[in-house]
């Protein structure tokens, strides 16, 4: 009897280790695959400074040749995207849109009076993301299209030949590159420092002039160059 009963509790012992070492194993069979990190569509808003870099070259007779001029103001937009990830690589693309605050007023001369204005009045990018994530930071390179509403003007006052007029009010298309890194601080929260240099291109314009003829009888030119370095900040939500 004392023999059966021994017998008995140690195949139930026994059993009940064995159902105890497969445990774990059941349990990592009925876990779903790990979700990729980084992968999914986001939203947010970024900020920070932008310096305006505005270069004038003017083709006249007398007191011209090249105005190069720069501000540094602030800037604020926001901006979504999409991601996608193969193992430690994520990929993806981005579109932002911020308003820029870096106009570049001046006022000068000798013999006349210069009066120049250069302001890209808003900046939007659509740009390609590439990089590598180490767990939960992300540091990447980015770049692509730019389009920035910028508005260039240069008066120039002659003391006796009347007004001449240069100006122009378009959008214009550019590229953009830079270079960030991102934190994913909670499931569905990152934060972001990016560095970005945006080129807007080139545009010549004749002149104008509504007090006189001189434009007519002269070949006046002036070329307006717009670009700018921004320093960003950014807050997005991860769906």
């Amino acid at each position: 009897m004392k023999k059966l009963l021994l017998a008995t509790v140690s195949m139930l012992a026994l059993s009940s280790m064995a159902r105890a070492s497969d445990l774990p194993a059941k349990a990592r069979t009925v876990v779903p695959d790990s979700i990729p990190l980084w992968a999914g569509g986001y939203v947010g808003i970024q900020g920070g400074v932008a310096r305006h870099d505005a270069i004038i070259d003017v083709n006249c007779f007398i007191d011209c040749g090249t105005i190069d001029r720069n501000k540094t103001g602030a800037t604020i937009g926001g901006l979504l995207g999409y991601n996608f990830q193969q193992g430690s690589f994520v990929y993806g693309l981005e579109g932002d849109w911020s308003r820029v605050g870096a106009r570049i007023e001046n006022r000068f001369g000798v013999f006349e009076t210069f009066s120049t204005s250069n302001d890209v009045r808003w900046l939007a990018t659509i740009r390609g993301r590439a990089g590598l994530a180490i767990d939960a930071t992300l540091v990447y390179l980015t770049g692509g299209v730019a389009f920035g509403n910028v508005k260039n003007s240069l008066t120039e006052v002659f003391s006796n030949t009347g007004l001449l007029l240069f100006s122009e009010s378009k959008t214009r298309v550019g590229w953009t590159a830079g270079v960030g890194v991102e934190h994913m601080f909670s499931a569905h929260w990152t934060a972001r420092a990016e560095f970005r240099y945006v080129d807007l291109g080139r545009t010549g314009v004749g002149c104008t002039s509504p007090t006189s003829t001189v434009c007519t009888d002269f070949t006046y030119r002036s070329d307006f160059s717009n670009a700018l370095m921004m320093g960003l900040v950014g807050l997005a939500y991860k769906f």
